[in-house]
């Protein structure tokens, strides 16, 4: 094993952050292994450095560039979210050669071209298995298949929209399911990106563009939104032997790709009809690999510290 500790900065220590920092204060011997060399948390950026937090004895600092400066940081993960500042980090981690690992679906998503570019030419690696579903690997399954020609993807790609579904199921409201989520943490406080569709199609717009290898836009992405399904439906839906959740779907055709994110009937004994929670699953039919499946737990902090996590590994690995 090499003794030059690898480096890794946090930006952001929220509920993903402080579980990849907790996780490096109580299985660093486990991480040290799977890499090959030891791997030492450095640093975390966060807002308030004051704010107490269960995330190990992390130094924190309110300065992000204090992390991507810091000539001991080799790996940058990026747990903010959104686009903003997330992007211009992400972009400044890259011209100070620093690899980067994130959870950031929709900068994903959005600048595809240019987080891949920034990449290239910094000569660094970009990973973001933790962008969609979680621990579920499904992002290093589906760069795998590059050989096959994908038919359908299909699958739950959002755990706080299954959470609704399965509590209306029970006879409760929209409105009193949605409240359920946010109090059970599977919600924000603001529940737009989940019930209108954008993370949903923020992840199907990753997984297709991984697929076709080209940019899939979320812009192309047709979202229904959860709002207007009524518990009348969900019991019609029961007594047809169905259950409706909110699927992501692509239909690769021969001249164009649609995708779809909203809530449709699936059987009831199907994977999607049986999931509860922040279950993810995903289905892929393609030609060459005829019917693949993934699913597990496609959110909470501990599920997207594994993944992310696997890539700073992998990055390790490469690295020794």
């Amino acid at each position: 094993m090499s003794a030059k500790p690898l480096g890794v900065g946090l930006l952001g220590l929220g509920t993903v952050g402080s579980a990849v920092a907790r996780a490096f204060a109580e299985r660093s011997r486990r991480i040290d292994a799977a890499a090959g060399r030891p791997v030492k948390l450095v640093s975390a950026a966060v807002r308030d450095p004051h704010k107490p937090r269960e995330a190990g004895d992390v130094p924190v600092t309110a300065d992000p560039h204090a992390v991507l400066d810091d000539p001991e940081v080799a790996i940058v993960v990026e747990v903010i979210g959104g686009t903003d500042p997330a992007r211009d980090l992400v972009f400044a981690a890259f011209d100070g050669g620093k690899h980067v690992v994130t959870a950031n679906k929709e900068l994903v998503a959005k600048e595809w071209n240019a987080v891949h570019e920034a990449a290239r030419i910094a000569r660094r690696e970009l990973r973001f298995e933790a962008a969609v579903a979680a621990a579920v690997p499904v992002i290093a399954g589906m760069r795998g298949l590059g050989a096959v020609r994908p038919r359908i993807l299909r699958g739950l790609l959002n755990g706080t929209t299954t959470y609704i579904c399965s509590r209306m199921e029970t006879g409760r409201s929209f409105d009193e399911a949605l409240a359920e989520a946010i109090a059970a943490g599977y919600a924000e406080a603001d529940p737009t990106n989940d019930v209108d569709g954008h993370d949903a199609a923020y992840k199907l717009a990753i997984l297709v563009s991984i697929l076709e290898g080209r940019h899939f836009h979320p812009d192309n992405v047709r979202r229904t939104s959860l709002r207007g399904v009524s518990a009348s439906e969900m019991t019609n839906a029961a007594a047809r032997g169905a259950r409706i959740r909110y699927l992501a779907v692509a239909d690769f055709g021969e001249r164009a790709t649609k995708a779809r994110v909203g809530p449709e009937e699936v059987p009831a004994g199907s994977l999607e009809g049986q999931a509860t929670g922040p279950t993810n699953v995903i289905t892929l039919e393609a030609d060459l690999a005829a019917r693949l499946v993934w699913s597990g737990p496609g959110a909470g902090g501990d599920a997207t510290a594994s993944a992310i996590l696997g890539d700073v590994i992998a990055i390790a690995r490469r690295s020794s």
